[in-house]
């Protein structure tokens, strides 16, 4: 199962590795939201509906975030975009836990969106143009699989920061991802098809997004959008809210504890009924 991974170049492991953990890195930061949405809300006055509108923000800033890191990338490379993306999202995870009010958080919010979409994008161009066909497939499955490692360790970091140092202290862990970026800067190639593709098209970014929605690349344009946009809109709609149902009190409408009767939120009050477990 994992020869395919001894096939490939040093420099190739090298760039899925880059991908993958700027991928991870990009879930435990955005999921971080989240997960500790419900002290979020009380700390900043916030309802219901308006934490909703700040996933969505994210959410539509991270589809922008995409376009325009996309052609960053056409422009100037796909490591340096990369770099780019992975920078944005963690300073601006970080800036989150810096937030006073309900508007800067959404400013924050927006901009670490952008940086989302962008490491997406970035990535998977990276891998997609480096490894051969016969294995890009498996390759850009393992970088997607990494997300959910990320959402994984966000729950793990506000597991053990939340209850000691407040929803400000998870969010600062955010910038840990930016170092990654050192590393790729040292020993991730840049991409031989982009530097090829670059010099026939004279460096323009706007001839590649051109053809996307002219034919033959139309109709497969609009069948993977319309499929991605249903599958994130299932995908977010749930998993944006489930933390927050988990540690919310039965009151509140969230799940409780069944420890305790219900009264609080699991999260809460996990470790007054530990012992319960």
């Amino acid at each position: 199962m994992i020869g395919w991974l001894r096939e490939a170049t040093a420099d190739q492991r090298r760039t899925l590795l880059a991908a993958s953990l700027g991928w991870m890195l990009d879930a435990m930061d955005v999921m971080l939201y989240a997960m500790v949405l419900t002290h979020l809300r009380q700390a900043l006055g916030m309802s219901a509906a308006t934490a909703g509108l700040l996933a969505s923000l994210t959410l539509a800033a991270s589809a922008l975030g995409g376009v325009l890191f996309g052609m960053l990338a056409d422009r100037v490379g796909r490591t340096r975009a990369l770099m780019a993306s992975i920078l944005v999202y963690s300073l601006f995870t970080f800036a989150c836990g810096l937030a006073q009010d309900v508007v800067q958080l959404a400013v924050f919010r927006v901009l670490l969106g952008l940086g989302m979409g962008g490491e997406w994008a970035t990535g998977a161009a990276l891998v997609a143009e480096s490894w051969p066909a016969r294995h890009r497939g498996k390759a850009l499955g393992v970088m997607q699989s990494a997300w959910a490692v990320g959402y994984a360790i966000a729950a793990a970091v506000t597991a053990l920061l939340l209850p000691r140092f407040g929803w400000r202290a998870v969010f600062f862990v955010g910038v840990v991802p930016a170092l990654v970026t050192l590393w790729i800067r040292r020993r991730v190639p840049e991409s031989a098809v982009w530097r090829e593709s670059r010099a026939a098209s004279g460096g323009s970014a706007w001839t590649g997004l051109a053809a996307l929605v002219r034919p033959p690349l139309a109709r497969y344009v609009a069948v993977a959008l319309a499929v991605s946009a249903a599958t994130m809109f299932g995908w977010w709609g749930l998993f944006t809210w489930i933390p927050s149902f988990l540690g919310a009190p039965a009151a509140e409408g969230g799940a409780g504890c069944r420890w305790c009767g219900h009264r609080r939120g699991w999260s809460s009050c996990s470790s007054a009924c530990g012992s319960a477990t």
